[in-house]
């Protein structure tokens, strides 16, 4: 079997209001970018990311998953 090097890059980032409040996340699928989401919807994206890399055989890298779980 042959390792796959292809992979999904999810880049989520926070987004702040006056009071330095996380009030929505941006969160970037290679060259698709989701801007303003609630914290349900990000968590959706990455689930969704992560199938699709788990039915190509792709690796998919989440970079900033530890914003949504303190949000």
């Amino acid at each position: 079997m042959i390792e796959s090097t292809a992979e999904i890059k999810v880049n989520i980032t926070r987004r702040f209001d006056g009071s330095c409040k996380v009030y929505a996340f941006d969160v970037r699928i290679d060259d698709q970018i989701h801007r303003e989401v609630s914290k349900h919807r990000a968590f959706m994206l990455v689930i969704q990311a992560q199938e699709v890399a788990e039915e190509t055989d792709m690796m998919c890298n989440v970079y900033g998953l530890n914003y949504l779980r303190v949000a």
